[in-house]
This record gives structure tokens, sequence and C-alpha cells, in this order.
């Protein structure tokens, strides 16, 4: 009896290690890290548009950031990005009032944010207080496991899908364009009165028929006083200035002068 128990207890054991592997390995996505408990969450309403041609579709694992787990379309087209509930959240936010506060943020951001910034990150639809029309979602993690969630019960985001900014910047014979279109991406972010507050144009923007936008919302924010403008747009743009500096002295001055 006294070897059984010792054996039930490596077994057990062994097991919880490999399940914990396999839960890194899958990005530490779980569906329950995305249903959250709307009773306990702040509510918005948004403007209600048709999504089912995108929806209707598989959604593929694609990575996850700070904020979200990020799905992309079969068709390659679109993303879905769902508020991500951190194991430590899903033990005290319940129960403690603090944790509560970075739903809250991300999700009062995310309506600014679609209500205001859909042209500079390309977000179509926000979906941030449950509803009863939506349907199901079809998505697939990385180990090729399949889900089908109600898109009603779940928090979301829908935002065009794009190629890496420098990766479609080295390809362009007369990057001019380019610089001049994120120069004045930041100069409409400057007008509405919002703030990336980690504009790193290599990890969170991308590029769409020719347009750069924001992919990565989770660091925007809406703020009552920003700096001067050639300020602002300098220290938007300072992986940009990086990049030209070691490059190409004419695009670094082309940059420059958009600048002023």
């Amino acid at each position: 009896m006294k070897y059984f128990f010792i054996f039930t207890l490596l077994l057990v054991s062994v097991f919880s290690r490999l399940d914990r592997h396999f839960f890194k390995s899958n990005d530490s996505f779980c569906p329950k890290y995305i249903l959250p408990n709307w009773s306990r969450l702040p509510q918005y309403e948004t403007k209600n548009i048709a999504i089912d041609e995108i929806t209707n579709q598989p959604f593929s694992y694609l990575t996850k950031g700070k904020q979200s787990f990020v799905f992309v379309s079969r068709d390659q087209k679109w993303v879905l990005k769902f508020p991500r509930l951190p194991r430590r959240m899903m033990r005290l936010a319940w129960t403690r009032p603090a944790p509560n506060a970075f739903f809250e943020n991300f999700i009062q951001n995310g309506k600014w944010i679609y209500e205001e910034l859909g042209k500079e990150t390309g977000i179509l639809y926000a979906h941030l207080k449950p509803t009863t029309h939506l349907g199901s979602i079809h998505l697939i993690d990385r180990f090729q496991q399949h889900y089908f969630l109600s898109l009603d019960e779940l928090p979301f985001f829908i935002q065009k899908y794009g190629e890496n900014y420098f990766s479609y910047f080295e390809k362009q014979q007369n990057p001019k364009p380019l610089i001049e279109k994120t120069v004045q991406l930041f100069s409409d972010l400057y007008e509405k009165g919002f703030i990336d507050r980690d504009p790193i144009l290599d990890k969170n923007f991308g590029v769409l028929i020719d347009s750069p936008f924001i992919m990565d919302i989770g660091q925007l924010e809406k703020c009552a006083q920003l700096p001067p403008r050639n300020e602002y747009l300098q220290q938007m743009t300072q992986s940009l200035e990086g990049k030209l500096s070691q490059e190409s002295p004419e695009l670094l001055n082309f940059y420059k002068n958009l600048l002023q």
C-alpha cells in the first residue's frame, strides 16, 4: 500500500509537469483565459456591424502579447484579439478590486480606439459587452486543437492583418511615400489626443495596401495633455529615425524635413 501511494504521487507529479509543459508550449492559451465573468467587468455599447463574412471561417493561433491572444483568419485578412485573463487575475480578480483596473483600462481604451482610431489601427469592430446574435467562432491553437466558442460571451477586437512594417519597408524601391504616411499617421494620432507608449515600428506596426497602421493597440492612451507636436512626432518615430540614420542619409534628411 505504501509503494502504491508513492507510485501514485510520482505519477501525478509527472502528469502535472507534462500538463504544464504542453500548456506553456501552447503559449499558455486556454479558453477559460479569454472567457470573462461579465458581471464583474465594465461593459460598453459599441456600434453594431455585420461581421458574419469574417467570422464564418476558422481562425488559427498567431501570437500573444501582454494583453491579448491573437488569432489570424484563414484568408489572412483579419485578426481576432481576445483580452487575456492571466492566471493570477483568475484567482484574484473577483475577490479583490485592484486587478479589475487592468480590464477596465483595456476595455475603456478599446472603446475609444474603436470609435476614434479605426483608420490608424485597422480596428473594424470591438465587442465590449455580452450579446445574443453573433454565433460561434472556430479557433485553432498551436497544437491544432479545435475550439468552438460563443462570440457573444467574449470581449474581442476584429482588426485588419498586415505585413510587418520594416519587412514591407525593405521591399520598397522608393520608401519616401511610406515615411511620409508614417509621420502623417502619428500626426493624426496627435490631433485626436492619443499617444503610443510603445511606438516600435518593427514590433507593433504593420502595412496594408501601402498604408501603415498600429497593430498593437495595448499601449495606446488618450491624454489630456501632449508635448509639442515636433517633440511628440520625434518621440513616436525614433525607431524609424534610427533605421534611416544607419542606412540612408538622404532618407534621414527627408524624414527630418517632414517633422518640421
